[in-house]
């Protein structure tokens, strides 16, 4: 900052680019250390809204433990998803690449919308090129869509992701993974009140932005010459070209961003448990099996977001907590 002599930190965070998400439907970069039974080690879900709720507080080292608290809580949509393939993944010097594919022979008629099933489809055979590439194998994927038309978003379009089979060795994924295939997965296969997930989604978008509603720099004085709404420099003269790091103007919103180690609060079956008079504004019912999350997450309403088993280590014991109200104000005053 030169001869600045009050204090004047630099503005924004440099720990991740502002790009558009490549697709809104959220996909892991990374998945966690694994060992047990076989399961899937995320899941997808619908954000319907926020509300809140009251519980006892059970961290030894608060200083509200064994008090009755009160914290704002996401509601998450969980129709079961389907597990409609399984992919393999062989290592290579270039990282994980795809060995071989296993399909079911039996679709929604749904998924069609999304994706080109085939008319005739060799099971059998394709079992068999599967089986033969398992020694190679390093990893093994569900590949499964949702069912939003189980909900009320008015969208019968599914999303498609890839989740990890948590296995000891490939060969136990693969059976596990055949046993699920075509079949339906329920919310509560996979995680239980009181555990950790960390929740990635796209975040809502705000479009093409200036750099101080968009990196938080402040506003030139009123004779500042050409702008008063950008930084007072870009640069020196060399390296004669803008570093990366300047603030400019660009894409604000819609970026993939992942939150690590919310709890969950509650896993239900019936929404009029937690639905606010009137519903949820620009939501609607809940329809289906339903996560509540404490606090908040990122993304809008009715966005598909995916919850991962925690790749950090839980900030506390996992128990279910013991709820004591739920709030069923209506959001519409």
């Amino acid at each position: 900052m030169g001869s600045r002599t009050s204090h004047a930190p630099r503005r924004s965070s440099l720990g991740y680019r502002r790009n558009r998400a490549a697709r809104i439907t959220p996909k892991p970069r990374a998945w966690p250390v694994y060992n047990g039974q076989p399961k899937l080690l995320g899941f997808l879900g619908i954000k319907a809204g926020m509300s809140q709720l009251s519980y006892i507080e059970d961290r030894r080292q608060s200083h509200l433990a064994n008090r009755e608290v009160t914290v704002a809580c996401t509601v998450i949509e969980t129709p079961p998803i389907v597990v409609y393939g399984l992919r393999g993944y062989a290592k290579t010097p270039y990282g994980l690449s795809i060995s071989a594919d296993l399909f079911s022979s039996e679709y929604k008629e749904e998924l069609r919308r999304r994706v080109k099933t085939p008319k005739k489809y060799d099971f059998e055979k394709a079992k068999k090129n599967f089986e033969a590439k398992l020694p190679e194998m390093v990893e093994i994927r569900a590949i499964v869509h949702t069912q939003p038309y189980l909900t009320g978003i008015g969208t019968k379009t599914p999303s498609i992701s890839e989740i990890k089979i948590g296995c000891d060795s490939p060969s136990e994924g693969f059976e596990y993974g055949l046993s699920l295939l075509g079949k339906e997965v329920m919310i509560r296969d996979v995680f239980k009140a009181g555990e950790f997930a960390d929740v990635i989604a796209v975040t809502k978008g705000k479009g093409f932005q200036g750099p101080v509603k968009r990196h938080g720099i402040k506003i030139l004085q009123h004779k500042s010459k050409g702008t008063k709404r950008g930084v007072g420099s870009i640069g020196p003269w060399h390296p004669a070209r803008t570093m990366w790091t300047v603030p400019r103007h660009g894409q604000m919103g819609f970026h993939t961003r992942t939150e690590y180690n919310k709890r969950i609060m509650q896993i239900g079956s019936d929404g009029k448990e937690i639905i606010p008079d009137g519903g949820f504004i620009n939501y609607g019912e809940v329809k289906n099996n339903y996560v509540l999350l404490k606090g908040s997450i990122p993304g809008s309403k009715k966005r598909t977001v995916f919850l991962r088993k925690p790749v950090r280590k839980t900030p506390q014991q996992e128990k279910e907590p013991q709820i004591t109200y739920i709030s069923k104000k209506s959001q519409q005053g």
